[in-house]
């Protein structure tokens, strides 16, 4: 399960939580008191900085006011962080504490979140996958209702936006059901209830969502559940939902079960996946673009001394083009090496591309690929972590990017399965991240 969740107080700071997700509420009247208090001294700041633009004479006595604001406002900030921090100790899923979860399990209920937040909360969820199993054919029973959810036209969640996105994936991947709102369209109170048929296998709940709380409370919802939950499903879904939790997922050891071993050549290999292939989650249907687009940028940045190159007429152009020749053997066996995958029976025509395109087309047996650059990224290894999970294994590997001389502007996330080839892994997800601001 893959969770990425984020709940920032707006006047103070943001707050990143790993594991089990929770989110603290403003209950109290001393905590609602402190977030009032936190923001009334970033007013005071902007005041006291207008007065020294105004009157640049008296630096010295605002520079005092400044510090004493300052050394306010962090207090603020540490016992805001501190109460946080006790609050999300209790939980277990998101918002829930293990007791409740297991509740709701035992309901059959799959997932659920039902808060009421107010500003100055802002809850993020990024990416939440929740798989559940079906054992025979069943109906899950989808519940999506919010209100006073409020949007600043994304300037709050870069790069999320806000948003409220729900999907019911199938075993296969296909979308059986979409819910999607962005920006403003998530100020519309909303409330449904969808009933699903769903086939025996393993499906996927994904959900995201990022809005701004208002003075009065944001009421948010989201429960899936088995219409007529069987044994084997409130089983798989008890054991699936405490594995990480419980079991855990744990760094490999030595002499463990898993024999994972990424090399020197398999780092370098690595890194020129970071160049060449676009991020995707392990639940994405790879479908014709993501393959056209693998295929273009694996090959397109290789030259003479690393592949095969002739010349193409081009009358659009106006000259002939240097391409990449590349057999359909040679690139169905990268395909294998790097997903582990068939390439699809993509062969598009020459007649079939655009006019002034960059060559990609398919002919007697071979790819023709027009050469390009890449923009001037570099990639470095930092760390790769092996897990293993009931017999399953898995390692992330990790690399700092670099931009023209500046260092650290993003990572690169890879996820990898072992698999018996010349690497000794495939990859099954990719996810790149820049620093705020690049």
């Amino acid at each position: 399960m893959k969770r990425q969740y984020v709940l920032a107080v707006l006047s103070a700071c943001m707050f990143s939580l790993a594991g089990c997700g929770s989110v603290v509420t403003l209950n109290s009247t001393a905590e609602e008191t402190q977030a009032q208090e936190t923001e009334m001294q970033e007013i005071e700041m902007q005041e006291i900085k207008m007065q020294e633009i105004a009157a640049p004479e008296e630096n010295s006595a605002l520079q005092d006011s400044l510090q004493n604001v300052a050394k306010k406002n962090e207090s603020s900030v540490k016992l805001a962080t501190k109460t946080f921090a006790d609050a999300t100790q209790e939980r277990y899923e998101y918002y829930l504490t293990k007791e409740e979860l297991l509740a709701d399990v035992a309901q059959g209920i799959i997932f659920r979140v039902d808060t009421a937040f107010q500003k100055p909360m802002c809850p993020i969820v990024n990416g939440g996958n929740w798989p559940f199993y079906v054992h025979e054919d069943n109906v899950v029973n989808l519940e999506i209702s919010y209100s006073n959810l409020i949007s600043k036209t994304s300037k709050t969640f870069y790069p999320y936006g806000e948003k409220v996105c729900v999907d019911v994936l199938s075993p296969d991947g296909e979308t059986a059901y979409h819910f999607e709102k962005l920006y403003d369209e998530i100020m519309q109170d909303t409330s449904i209830q969808e009933q699903i048929a769903v086939t025996p296998g393993e499906w996927t709940l994904k959900i995201s969502f990022a809005y701004v709380c208002d003075e009065a409370r944001s009421h948010f919802k989201v429960c899936a559940s088995y219409e007529s939950p069987s044994e084997e499903d409130i089983n798989w879904l008890r054991k699936a939902r405490l594995r990480e939790h419980d079991a855990g997922i744990r760094p490999e050891t030595k002499g463990g079960a898993a024999d994972f071993e990424l090399t020197d050549d398999g780092k370098k290999f690595l890194e020129y996946i970071c160049k060449t292939v676009n991020d995707f989650e392990r639940t994405d249907k790879k479908d014709e673009a993501f393959w056209r687009d693998f295929l273009f940028l694996a090959y397109t940045g290789l030259w003479e001394d690393k592949a095969e190159i002739v010349k193409v007429p081009r009358a659009d152009l106006g000259f002939d083009e240097p391409v990449v020749k590349v057999s359909l053997e040679e690139a169905q066996a990268y395909a294998r090496l790097v997903f582990g995958e068939e390439l699809p029976d993509l062969k598009p025509a020459f007649e079939e591309m655009k006019e002034r395109q960059t060559s990609f087309f398919f002919a007697d047996g071979y790819y023709y690929i027009g050469t390009s650059d890449f923009p001037d990224f570099q990639f470095h290894f930092d760390d790769c972590t092996v897990y293993e999970e009931e017999g399953s294994v898995y390692a992330v590997a990790q690399y700092g990017i670099d931009f023209e001389g500046v260092s650290n502007v993003g990572t690169v996330r890879l996820t990898l399965v072992p698999a018996e080839n010349e690497n000794g892994f495939v990859l099954i997800e990719k996810e790149r991240a820049f620093v705020s601001g690049f």
